[in-house]
């Protein structure tokens, strides 16, 4: 059965039916209830009660069959493209991006953005965007994404851009045949707003030729990978690389820059908050430095004396919480429990040192 936009269908294992609002992969549509939600569903699951031919009749008898895009797309399809190669400018890793496009490429400071979610994986993937803004959660936009493409989000009024860059990104990895499975992809995201105020910020990229800020969100991990990075070094040898590389963060008062007041300290293990650019590390190399300074600056904190100390880990997959909690289990002076979810939401940890 070739579903289009606009068809009533009836749920197979429910009771009830709605109206098909959005074709989101070659198996999942979303359907809009007879109560007003959207939800997807498999297609496997609905039978066709009525057709539209009014409506999505652009959507060929083969589309759902071959996933092959027709030339031209009713929203919210017709909101992808292809991604091109540009040999000569800044080479980026494979991954998942967020990009953020001035409208107007002389200037870049002022006018409109365009906001793109882009797919430069040899994956189809399947996403979900949603904004964090004072503790509460927006879910803006989900749907599908071809191998190597980008798909437009929203267009954005500088005076709004705060409310787009704080929220989260969900990605499924999918592909007819490879040599193992993709685990899914969960991160959040934060940005500060000082990046889009400088033109230094905006830059054209070896599959992007217009200049934008460039968000990297993360790639496709094996179960194998997954693996690697879960079971690290015993204990020993990881001491000993820890004091071998200590060095890189500086000294036994690093918690100082991190203060907030006397008696505590707030640390951002973010990536992007500890370097520069880190489009040319993977997963492990980024678990790895963000676990170092984690490490570092919880030692310098018990040396200084503090009372408590906040570590914002974020979301993501959670290797980073599961190392983080590790670490803390060796510490029996510490007392450590999810910090306030109004102010971090499910990104932070609270720890409080019980000094002698």
């Amino acid at each position: 059965m070739k579903y289009k936009i606009g068809d009533k269908v009836k749920f197979l294992n429910d009771v009830g039916g709605g109206i098909i609002k959005k074709i989101i992969s070659p198996t999942i549509v979303s359907v809009e209830t007879e109560d007003g939600f959207d939800m997807p569903v498999m297609i496997n699951e609905i039978l066709l009660a009525e057709s539209s031919d009014s409506q999505g009749s652009v959507f060929n008898q083969n589309f759902l069959q071959s996933n092959i895009l027709p030339e031209t797309l009713p929203e919210p399809m017709g909101r992808m493209s292809k991604l091109q190669k540009f040999s000569s400018l800044n080479s980026k890793s494979s991954g998942v991006y967020l990009a953020y496009v001035p409208q107007d490429q002389v200037w870049l400071l002022k006018d409109e953005i365009d906001l793109f979610i882009v797919n430069y994986t040899s994956y189809e993937i399947l996403y979900s965007l949603i904004l964090e803004n004072s503790g509460k959660f927006e879910g803006i936009d989900y749907g599908s994404i071809e191998p190597f493409s980008k798909i437009h989000i929203q267009t954005i009024h500088r005076d709004d851009l705060t409310k787009w860059l704080n929220g989260f990104v969900q990605v499924l990895f999918f592909k007819n045949e490879d040599s193992t499975v993709r685990l899914p992809l969960h991160t959040d995201f934060k940005i500060k707003l000082v990046r889009f105020q400088g033109k230094e910020s905006y830059f054209s990229t070896n599959f992007m030729e217009e200049k934008s800020v460039l968000y990297y969100l993360g790639q496709s991990v094996s179960a194998k990978e997954f693996q690697q990075i879960e079971w690290q070094k015993n204990a020993e040898t990881m001491q000993k690389s820890e004091n071998q590389q200590i060095g890189v963060f500086v000294h036994e008062k690093t918690i100082d820059k991190y203060k907030t007041d006397k008696h505590t300290a707030e640390v951002d293990l973010h990536i992007e908050s500890i370097v520069d650019d880190h489009s040319k590390m993977d997963n492990s190399q980024i678990l790895e430095t963000q676990r170092r300074l984690f490490i570092l600056c919880l030692e310098s904190a018990i040396a200084e004396k503090l009372q408590k100390v906040i570590f914002i880990h974020g979301v993501g997959n959670g290797f980073l919480k599961r190392e983080i909690t590790t670490i803390l289990k060796q510490y029996p002076n510490l007392h450590y429990f999810d910090a306030s979810m109004q102010k971090y939401g499910c990104g932070a940890t609270e720890v409080l040192i019980k000094n002698n």
